[in-house]
């Protein structure tokens, strides 16, 4: 059988030996990188200039919840203000009026001077605002300019930027890249068997587009809400770095696409005869800690939330899995009788 006839109908059993296999994981791993850098092509291309959109992009929801963050902040500190200027007595100053005048004679000669006579023993005062309110002003126009991510180096934008452009290629290549993983699948599957690679092949290729979008438009917000919430009550400063950002922005959704395969994976193995939803209720102790680990090296991030936010839905899309095998077996004796 041809190697690149993934799915051929002659032979009945996989007659590949371990070298072959081995060729064939050789041969599919140097197809899919050449979709991969194809991929990457079409995010340079100048009339295109994918790679900036899709990094300009990424910032946007950075900078809204820096902006959300800043506008708390500033409440934050105009309600610490009110308080104290209410707790505070009112201040007021005492000078003497016949110095002012001559002060005010000094600075505007042109006018009459008034008789010192009629002005003293008079006091003129003052009321002073709390030099407070000015240093809070002014610390909240200086952060209202700042910028949303920063820089540390000065190859840091350009590294972040040709990163952006291999996530944006691999997604833009998935369907092939996807394809070349499937058909290393299939090499070593019966012929029946690799019928449920041409009906799973699709499904994969959604179920990854769908965890990515998922994740960029729903995950990502609700998490950026949360610690910038989170920081506002602890009542920290927060400044966030462009390469930890983009990183997060990028890598993020591109797990969680690939933790979407989960019950099609589970589905297929239990189509070809490998498990069964029994073994994987069993194995749900085993399949909990190996999400927690996967999520703990996967996530972009060093923090324990980080870790939760993907081996969450990791656990559900387990779940599911085992769902999906038990309706396909209640419906196994209507299919045999048909």
């Amino acid at each position: 059988m041809a190697r690149d006839d993934l799915f051929a109908e002659e032979g009945q059993m996989p007659t590949m030996s371990f070298g072959d296999h081995l060729d064939e994981l050789r041969s599919r791993l140097i197809l899919a990188l050449l979709g991969l850098v194809v991929g990457i092509v079409i995010t340079l291309i100048p009339p295109l200039n994918l790679g900036q959109l899709v990094l300009t992009e990424m910032q946007e929801p950075a900078k809204v919840a820096l902006a959300k963050y800043d506008a708390q902040r500033a409440q934050e500190r105009a309600k610490k203000a009110q308080a104290a200027k209410e707790f505070l007595p009112p201040v007021v100053s005492r000078i003497d009026a016949a110095d002012f005048a001559a002060a005010v004679s000094r600075i505007y000669p042109e006018l009459k001077p008034a008789d010192p006579e009629t002005l003293k023993d008079l006091k003129i005062e003052i009321p002073i605002r709390p030099a407070k309110d000015a240093m809070i002003l002014a610390v909240d126009d200086v952060e209202q300019k700042r910028g949303a991510l920063i820089t540390l180096s000065p190859l840091e934008p350009m590294s972040i930027f040709f990163f952006v452009c291999v996530v944006v290629g691999l997604v833009i290549a998935s369907p092939w890249v996807f394809y070349q993983a499937w058909a290393f699948v299939a090499a070593g599957l019966y012929r029946h068997e690799r019928l449920y690679v041409t009906k799973f092949l699709p499904m994969s290729i959604g179920l990854f587009l769908l965890g990515v979008m998922i994740c960029f438009f729903g995950v990502l917000p609700l998490t950026l809400s949360f610690l910038i919430e989170f920081s506002v009550w602890i009542g920290s400063e927060t400044t966030w770095r462009l390469e930890d950002w983009m990183s997060f922005a990028t890598m993020l959704p591109l797990v969680f696409g690939l933790c979407f395969q989960t019950p099609l994976v589970m589905l297929f193995l239990e189509r070809i005869g490998l498990m069964s939803a029994n073994d994987f209720r069993k194995k749900r102790k085993m399949a909990i800690m190996v999400m927690l680990v996967v999520g703990a090296v996967l996530t972009p991030g060093q923090d324990p939330y980080s870790m939760v936010l993907l081996a969450a839905p990791m656990l559900l899309l387990y779940e599911l899995g085992i769902i999906l095998i038990g309706t396909r077996k209640t419906k196994a004796p209507a299919e045999a009788t048909f």
